[in-house]
């Protein structure tokens, strides 16, 4: 596969782990508001892309036979 699963699991982790230092003082704070939803957003997406790559590797698959759907936020037009 092109994308490793150890290198979207070390992904999930770092920023899990951003995330947890944010919430370290109990509290977001307006700055630190922008990033966390780009955490949340980053993190569902490696989440999905982790779960196909899992599914591909349990069928015994060398490619993900579809492919990750496009981010909307990053479509033009």
């Amino acid at each position: 596969m092109k994308v490793k699963l150890e290198e979207v699991i070390a992904a999930i982790d770092r920023l899990e782990e951003e995330r947890r230092q944010m919430y370290a003082d109990d509290r977001v704070t307006e700055e630190e508001h922008p990033r966390m939803r780009e955490i949340n957003h980053e993190i569902e997406q490696l989440w999905d892309l982790r779960r196909r790559i899992e599914a591909a590797i349990a069928a015994g698959l060398k490619e993900l036979p579809v492919p990750p759907r496009p981010d909307p936020e990053n479509m033009v037009g």
